[in-house]
């Protein structure tokens, strides 16, 4: 816990506690001197007596806006006060015994313009032990009048450090919490702006992979009809079967095209826009075939309820199955084969292509965007393949228990 006088000047905020409280205090400490003036002037006798007390109350009144500022509470200012606002409640109880009516703010103020507890502690002393040498100045040292004043000086000061220990240690906890909150919400507006950034970079990369699972297999594919259109011109000038091709070609691009309006809109692939996954894994295989390799597609006549995620992520894996078959394997054949095994969703694609060393089943943008599909929806993808042996990818999606039940094999 900090203390006051453990902070730097300027001390306190302008929504602090003591500042918020302040108004009422000063508007108590001028009804009070305004009571004391008032009883000064009616019942004071003596014309020297009554002038001092004026002048003594004019000069703390005076010093007061001056002096008791609490944002610099760490300066000599509010210090300079105490001292002033003893001397002058001393110099009144030695003048009259109305005098200790200033008691009632002195005490509040010596705790408000203290900068530690142990310094409240002696301005009380000393205020009470100065305050009882003028009441026995007035009314003597007789063994009576020690008692009285000794319990009154007593008594005062213990209820006056009481109290005092107690405010100040509300207060200072009241500023503690103030600052503790101050920083819960600093810190809950950095964690709101770093969720921000996180979902941000989580739509980006979303993007990226439907872009590259959707757009970029899609001109691929287009790319590669197109050469093989130009080969064929090559060798058949006459335009031999070059119409199939620019059909292909033409089919593929319209197919970019509502991929591309389905990204924008943000909705799933077009290929589900129907609910039909399987009239879309069908679609699939035969684009496959499409250049000359024999692609086999073994699906089953119903499929096991699925979420919308789960269908996404079964597609565009299947996607990227297919697509590096087209574009890497140099496969004469394709299969792509559905199937349920132990409460899961098993898609496989398989070729007869020239394969590639295991080790490398790890790397690539393709592999990596599917694990981390299929992971989403607690999925997981296997790759077997080695040099000359072809390519087998296994993907497996976890069934909700109610669909669980086995597939007909086709």
């Amino acid at each position: 816990m900090t203390t006051p006088a453990d902070r730097s000047v300027p001390l306190l905020p302008d929504n602090s506690v003591w500042l918020r409280g302040m108004r009422w205090w000063h508007v108590g400490f001028y009804t009070v001197l305004s009571v004391v003036v008032l009883v000064v002037l009616l019942l004071v006798d003596g014309d020297w007596t009554r002038a001092a007390m004026l002048v003594a109350l004019g000069v703390l009144a005076t010093a007061y806006p001056f002096l008791t500022r609490l944002q610099h509470l760490g300066s000599w200012r509010p210090t300079a006060y105490v001292v002033l606002l003893v001397c002058t409640v001393g110099l009144s109880a030695f003048l009259s015994s109305y005098g200790a009516i200033l008691l009632f703010v002195a005490f509040p103020q010596i705790w408000m313009f203290s900068n530690t507890p142990r310094r409240g502690l002696v301005a009380t002393a000393i205020l009470c032990v100065v305050v009882a040498m003028g009441q026995l100045n007035l009314t003597g040292t007789d063994p009576e009048n020690l008692r009285s004043v000794g319990l009154q000086v007593l008594v005062s000061f213990l209820g006056s450090s009481m109290i005092g220990l107690w405010i100040y240690k509300i207060i200072d906890q009241s500023e503690d919490r103030g600052q503790l909150i101050a920083s819960l919400e600093a810190t809950r507006a950095e964690l709101a702006e770093a969720h921000k950034q996180q979902g941000a970079m989580a739509e980006r990369e979303r993007m990226s992979r439907e872009i590259h699972d959707t757009l970029a297999q899609g001109f691929t594919s287009i790319v590669m009809l197109t050469e093989a259109a130009q080969a064929r011109l090559r060798r058949a000038p006459t335009g031999g079967g070059i119409p199939g091709e620019l059909a292909a070609i033409g089919e593929t691009a319209r197919e970019n095209l509502r991929e591309a309006r389905a990204l924008i809109a943000s909705a799933g692939p077009s290929q589900l826009q129907g609910g039909d996954l399987l009239g879309a894994l069908r679609r699939l295989g035969e684009a496959t075939g499409r250049d000359g390799r024999r692609a086999e597609v073994f699906l089953p006549d119903v499929l096991p309820p699925l979420t919308s995620p789960e269908q996404i992520a079964v597609l565009r894996c299947a996607q990227e199955a297919l697509s590096n078959v087209r574009r890497h394997s140099h496969a004469e054949e394709v299969r792509l084969t559905v199937d349920t095994q132990g409460g899961n969703l098993v898609l496989m694609v398989s070729d007869n292509g020239r394969g590639f060393p295991q080790e490398d089943s790890n790397g690539g943008y393709g592999l990596t965007s599917m694990r981390t599909r299929l992971a989403e929806i607690s999925g997981t993808l296997a790759v077997d393949s080695a040099p000359g042996h072809g390519t087998r990818v296994t993907m497996t999606v976890p069934l909700a228990p109610h669909a669980t039940g086995e597939i007909p094999k086709p």
